[in-house]
């Protein structure tokens, strides 16, 4: 025994709780580690203890949002979400190397200016969070080869949790300024057809295909990081829904309001949008709102679907189609499309304490070629 620290006596435990201890406190360490890896590296997935604590606190705020009758409370969720996983990580590790150390106290070298009487699980919660934060006060060290290794392991596990929260945090936060730039420049044809067809025929195919590109950014960044749904914008402009909202207006212009003469590249983009639009709503039902798509594909009736794609051509003016309607199968994809975007509105502005918008106004004034 050195001269600078002793064993403290009386901290040993039996076989079976010592096994117990040391298997439980694995299971954590390596369920921290995987969730961390996936959440902080993976390119599309996340740790399951990640999924269940981001709807967990999004779940209670959303409650106490209602509860409160303020939705606002709501757009704290992401903040809250992140720093939660962040708790949690450091929770999993910091109790799964305590549970190692439990059965090892005695195993430890204590200095010999403190007091030490029995000692329990606090013990090992303080061993373990000095070793994971590497405080390292030096008054309790590994008095076997196994407890510094264990020591050393746990340290660098420290470090490499807080390099993976701060990754993570940086790498999230920039892409929320991004959602809300995409939303902005679809907000001024998010309500208005007439707008969304002078967009179409005047900004040309360029303006199809940026759009396109930005649904393809946020549907990926929302998959690489899937927190970014939880970051509610206290103004319904720059939110997710008038996003979507935007762009489902935009595609139905460019897929069925304006005729091929006005814009001969229209019908082609304007399918593709309606595409990729698509995919989106089901990726967002999935991970998000956690429904089959399939229950999303409610097509209007025949009679109100005709009715919203007249109002469509008539909000285009001498840009739209002629005789909307009368052709039955893109009726009939016209209606599942529009039922499909507005029932996933509803439930996103639902989701997000947002008053419900309709999709397509019951009519709009029409404009002719030259905007007047």
């Amino acid at each position: 025994m050195d001269t600078l620290h002793r064993r403290a006596p009386g901290s040993g435990a039996g076989w079976g709780s010592r096994v117990w201890a040391v298997t439980a406190g694995v299971l954590l360490i390596v369920l921290g580690i995987v969730d961390a890896v996936m959440t902080v590296l993976h390119p599309t997935r996340r740790g399951p203890v990640t999924l269940v604590t981001g709807v967990g606190v999004w779940s209670v705020t959303r409650l106490l949002a209602r509860r409160a009758g303020r939705p606002r409370i709501l757009s704290s969720a992401g903040m809250l979400a992140v720093l939660a996983i962040v708790v949690v990580w450091t929770a999993l590790m910091w109790a799964g190397f305590a549970l190692l150390f439990l059965p090892n106290l005695a195993g430890l070298s204590y200095s010999p200016s403190g007091s030490y009487g029995s000692l329990n699980f606090l013990d090992a919660l303080y061993v373990s969070g000095m070793s994971l934060t590497t405080v390292g006060f030096g008054d309790v060290v590994g008095g076997t080869d196994t407890l510094r290794l264990i020591t050393v392991i746990e340290a660098a596990a420290g470090f490499g949790l807080i390099t993976a929260a701060i990754t993570y945090i940086l790498s999230i936060y920039p892409l929320t300024s991004e959602i809300s730039s995409a939303a902005r420049t679809v907000q001024t044809q998010a309500d208005d057809p007439v707008r969304a067809a002078e967009l179409v025929v005047l900004g040309g195919g360029s303006y199809l295909q940026s759009l396109q590109d930005r649904l393809i950014s946020v549907d990926e960044d929302t998959q690489r990081f899937p927190f970014l749904y939880y970051f509610r914008a206290n103004d319904p402009s720059a939110g997710l829904h008038t996003f979507i909202r935007g762009a489902a207006m935009v595609c139905l212009q460019a897929r069925w309001g304006i005729a091929t003469d006005a814009a001969p590249y229209a019908r082609v983009q304007g399918r593709e949008l309606q595409l990729r639009l698509q995919h989106v709503i089901d990726h967002y039902a999935i991970g998000f709102l956690m429904r089959d798509p399939r229950c999303l594909r409610r097509p209007l009736d025949a009679a109100d679907a005709r009715r919203r794609w007249q109002s469509l051509t008539a909000a285009a003016g001498d840009w739209g189609v002629d005789r909307p309607g009368e052709d039955e199968a893109d009726l009939d994809e016209f209606a599942r499309f529009v039922g499909c975007c507005q029932t996933f509105l509803d439930d996103l502005a639902e989701q997000h304490l947002y008053p419900p918008a309709q999709l397509l106004p019951a009519a709009s004034p029409p404009r002719s070629a030259d905007g007047s």
